[in-house]
Formats: C-alpha cells, structure tokens, sequence
C-alpha cells in the first residue's frame, strides 16, 4: 500500500486502475483519485464569492472535483477548505487548497456546476 498525502491508504495495482472514471474508461493521470463525497467550503475572490458551500467528489495530490452554485472561467484561483477525519479518536484535519480552474462542467449536479481544479497551494492543519 501507498500513503496518500491525504492521510489515506490506498493500493493500486496498475497505473490506469486509479484512474478510472465512472464510465469505465482508462484516463492518463499524474495522481490516484480518492473519493471523497464530503461538504466543502469554496471561494474565489475575483467573483466576490466566499465561504460558498460545495459538494467535493474526489480528491487527489494534484487537484480536485467538486460542485458548486459557481460557473468561472478556466484559469480562474478558487480556494477550497474541507475537513477530514484524523487518524485519532475525535480529531479532524482541516485542509486549505487553492489552485486554478482546469474544467468546468455548467448544471453538471442540478443547478450547481462541476469544477475541477489543479493545485498550487495546499495546507494541511488540525482542528
């Protein structure tokens, strides 16, 4: 097994095998995703929009997907601040990423769009 950055374990017996999407077909990628389908907080300060809620999908070393009531444009810095649960009894970890825009999928999840965004920053800190 491989430690995950993100304080999870996972295994990967292929490259391509982490990589699946959910329409089953192979994607070349730099990370393993983890699916992570926990609350978030977005925000991005060039649309005035902080602390939005958002829906995070997956996660990876290098970026993430999540939904939220935001359609920007590619390239735009979105911060996203989620918490996880620590590897002791009752602990969390909160954990601060910002990076770019790299898709956007407009009304991907209802009225909320799908946006993924590629890493530039990421902190991790306990609560």
């Amino acid at each position: 097994m491989r430690k995950h950055p993100f304080l999870f374990q996972f295994s990967v017996s292929s490259p391509n095998q982490a990589s699946l999407m959910n329409t089953g077909t192979a994607e070349a990628r730099r990370h393993p995703r983890v699916q992570l389908p926990i609350a978030a907080e977005v925000s991005c300060f060039s649309l005035s929009r902080l602390r939005e809620p958002a829906n995070l999908r997956n996660v990876s070393a290098g970026g993430a997907f999540f939904y939220a009531h935001l359609v920007p444009a590619i390239g735009t810095v979105i911060t996203l601040d989620f918490s996880v649960q620590g590897t002791g009894a009752g602990s969390e970890i909160q954990i601060s990423c910002e990076g770019r825009v790299v898709r956007v999928e407009p009304r991907a999840l209802g009225e909320e769009s799908g946006l993924a965004i590629e890493f530039s920053r990421l902190n991790l800190g306990s609560l």
